[in-house]
This record gives structure tokens, sequence and C-alpha cells, in this order.
């Protein structure tokens, strides 16, 4: 629920159960795994979840920090509480994530409703953070190095897919981006640790696993042994009982032959690839600090392509990024063109304080920058439909997510690669399907849209 700032003629806030937390979380799959990781150390302190605002003793926000919109929303929710500070002094206000650790301090001058910032490296401390408020008021703990790696637990929601973090931090420091600064360098976790959490969480029913890092492809390097990412999926892809095993996100630069190789070969393994690109053009590739070229990138895709030829290309593309001209866009959408991506995620330049790219002119106009995002959106749109058209009569592995969010008369699941596939809920004899929730099925494709594939599970 989204707060509302207090009027006079507001109720009383009823009698809050001690020790009750609502979150809400902004931003990636790492928040989101942050997120389960601080919920199930709360609730080792005895804390229990709330859904409103108003039932909880303390709220915290999980940050984003890549774009302003994000922040602009928490700062939207964080003015929305002063009311309910005043009426309540006792309620405990937090800001956690990639926002607390850039801004640091300078979220408790600009808010003085808000007791507690948190970092990136320092969420695994929250009970003891709030311990801390008890004796010296608010806090603002931020330092880099003190995340702990083990096993943390995590309250996760039930579910077929379960994220689990095998690394942290970037050190690719593209001049756009406020990882390096909010996440600090890369750290990766030791896999037999990785190995062990995986087997725990199909213990616990998760068909699906999905592997997380900024740079999820470099994982190992920071380990000094020689391992890779390759090896890690090589070695959880053994675990029985793990119906698919993906990770996310990629760097061009580090996808290797011998990941694409054992993509190929392991069966459990996703053939999906997240790998922004970013831009087509070679110019503003460099100003981004990308450290590969145009040419780099298609040779990716080509050798991706050689070993599975339907493996699925998602992509983050940036338009109007500083100095970026008509033909520079006009080679993103040629690489588009060439490439033919399944999926692509569009955004217009935001620039963040404290990059490097903040040192030059934000000199494309937004209404041009809108124009390139709607363009490239509305061209993804049409590959997409017409990459979908010719799967009709095609049967696909299916597997079995949950309720469409759409229509719940309807299951929905993935493909293999990413594809978005929905049958009926109930057969044509009336039988329901929510026990096939969590397995593998064949789904013949009957119809398509350009983001949805339609079907029924084959007998």
């Amino acid at each position: 629920m989204t707060p509302s700032a207090a009027t006079e003629a507001e109720p009383l806030i009823p009698v809050v159960r001690a020790r009750t937390v609502y979150i809400e979380t902004f931003g990636c799959q790492m928040n989101l795994a942050d997120t389960e990781v601080v919920l199930a150390r709360l609730g080792e302190a005895g804390y229990r979840r709330v859904a409103e605002v108003e039932q909880a003793s303390l709220v915290l926000y999980n940050t984003c920090a890549v774009r302003d919109h994000a922040e602009a929303k928490v700062r939207g929710r964080l003015g929305a509480l002063k009311g309910l500070k005043r009426r309540r002094p006792e309620l405990k206000i937090g800001i956690m994530g990639c926002m607390a650790q850039r801004e640091k301090e300078q979220l408790l001058a600009a808010y003085p409703h808000v007791d507690l910032v948190v970092g990136t490296d320092q969420f695994v401390r929250m009970p003891q953070l709030l311990d801390q408020l008890e004796d010296q008021g608010r806090l603002a703990a931020t330092s880099f190095g003190d995340f702990e790696d083990r096993m943390w637990s995590a309250t996760r929601s039930s579910g077929v897919n379960a994220w689990v973090p095998i690394m942290r931090g970037c050190n690719y420091n593209c001049t756009y981006c406020v990882v390096p600064f909010t996440r600090g360098r890369e750290k990766s976790r030791a896999p037999a640790q990785i190995e062990d959490e995986v087997r725990r969480l199909v213990d616990e029913g998760f068909a699906q696993v999905t592997l997380l890092g900024q740079t999820v492809d470099s994982y190992g390097k920071t380990l000094g042994d020689g391992t890779t990412l390759a090896a890690l999926l090589r070695r959880v892809h053994a675990i029985d009982g793990l119906k698919r095993l993906r990770f996310v996100t990629s760097h061009p630069k580090d996808i290797t032959d011998e990941l694409l190789d054992t993509m190929a070969a392991l069966p459990k393994v996703a053939k999906h690839l997240h790998v922004p690109a970013q831009c087509g053009s070679d110019r503003i590739l460099r100003l981004m600090g990308r450290r590969y070229s145009r040419a780099d990138y298609l040779d990716m895709v080509r050798r991706a392509r050689a070993r599975m030829p339907e493996i699925e290309l998602l992509t983050d593309i940036i338009v109007g990024f500083p100095r970026e001209t008509d033909e520079d866009f006009a080679q993103t959408v040629a690489l588009m063109e060439e490439v033919r991506f399944a999926g692509a995620y569009v955004f217009m330049y935001s620039q963040r304080p404290d990059t490097p790219a903040a040192n030059l002119p934000d000199d494309v106009p937004v209404e041009v920058k809108k124009a390139r995002c709607n363009h490239l959106l509305d061209l993804q749109l049409v590959h997409q439909g017409q990459a979908y058209a010719p799967l009709t009569g095609r049967v696909l592995q299916v597997l079995v997510e949950g309720p469409s969010k759409s229509d719940e008369a309807m299951l929905h699941g993935r493909s293999l690669g990413n594809l978005n596939i929905v049958f009926p809920r109930v057969d044509a004899a009336g039988t329901g399907r929510d026990d096939l929730i969590g397995q593998l099925v064949d789904v013949r494709i009957a119809r398509s849209t350009s983001l949805t594939l339609f079907g029924d599970v084959v007998a």
C-alpha cells in the first residue's frame, strides 16, 4: 500500500503489535533476494511481516539507484510518511539498498523522520542495527566489506522459482552506472555454499533456481581457483529434483565458449541469455565505457546461435545517451534488426550523480529520447510477433509457474528459453490442472500475440 499524508480528518491509528514490518522493494532481482534475507533475519528477531504501512512498527524501503525514476518513487513514499511519524513517534522508518548506499547520511539530513539508513553490505545485520537505534537514535550503516559470505536463510514466497545470489558487485565501471558505487567490487560466493543452498531449495519444493549477479558470467574471478560460471552450472545441474536452471544478468565480454558449450550440453539450463547491448554505435559504446564493440557483440550472438540455434537473447538498450546523434541511434536500430532479440528493455538515459557520464552534457532533448524509446519498443513488438507466429502448431516444454496474472482461468509458464506460454487452468473434461504447477509439461501452441503464446497441454 502507498502511504498517504495525514490530515486532521484521519481516524486514530489502532494499536500496533510489537515487531511488525512493512517492506517494499524497488529495482532488480538482487534487491528482491536481499529483501528475502532481511525478512528472514527479522523473523529470527521476532518480527512479523504485514501488508499495510499502518500495521507496522517498522517500515523499510529496499531501494534502487540505477535510474532517477526509482529514487523519485522512494522520495514520494518517504514524504507521505511524515504525518504517520508525527502521530506515532515510536514508528521506525528505514531505507536500505542502493539508494541508501549512494546517499548515506544525506538521507538522514533530508528526511528527519527517517531513523535508519542501511547499505548493501550491511542489511544482514538489520536486527542488530535496530537494537543500536534504541541506544544511539538515528543511524547510517553503509560501510563496504562487512557482508558476511555465508548461506543466510531467506523468507521466500511460495512458488516455483527461487533467486540465489552467487556474487555481488561489479568491476566494469560503465560511465553511466552507479552499481560499482552502490554494490562495490565483485565478490563471488564459494561454489560449495551455493550448491548447498540450491539443494536445500529443491528439498523445499522449488523446481527452478535463478542464479543472480550484476555481471553473473564473471562469477568466480575473485575466488582465485579457476572456478567459472560454467563449472558452477555443471555442479548445480547435477542436483536431483532440480528441473530448470537460469542465470542473469551477463556482460558481453564474459560470454565464453566454455559457458556456451556448457549451456548447450546441459538439458536443465535455460537456453536464454540476458546480455545488455546498451547501444549499436561504437562511438557511444566507447563513451559508455562498455569495453566491447558492435562487432564483438555480434560475434557473441553468432557463437551462441551456432551452438544453440533457438537460444533466446534478451537485451537492455539505453537511448539518448550524451552526444547520441540520429546516426548513432540508427546503428542501434540496425543492431536490433540484425539480432532480432526475443525481448528488450529500453530506457531513456537518466543522468546519475557522481558517475563519469554526469560530466557530459545531457544534450539529447527529452522529446527525442521519448521518440527513440517508443520507436525501439514498437520495433521489438514487431520482431516478437514475427518470431512467435511460426510457433503455432509446435509443441514446447513448459515449466508451469502458476495462474496467469492477467487471467485466473489460465495457467502460465516459461519455455526452456523464456517464452511466456499460457493454457487453460481446467481441461476439456472439467478437471482442474493446478497440480501441474511446478511440473514440466508439453504444450501445443495454438495462437500467439507479440507478448504471449497460447496453447493446451498435450495428452
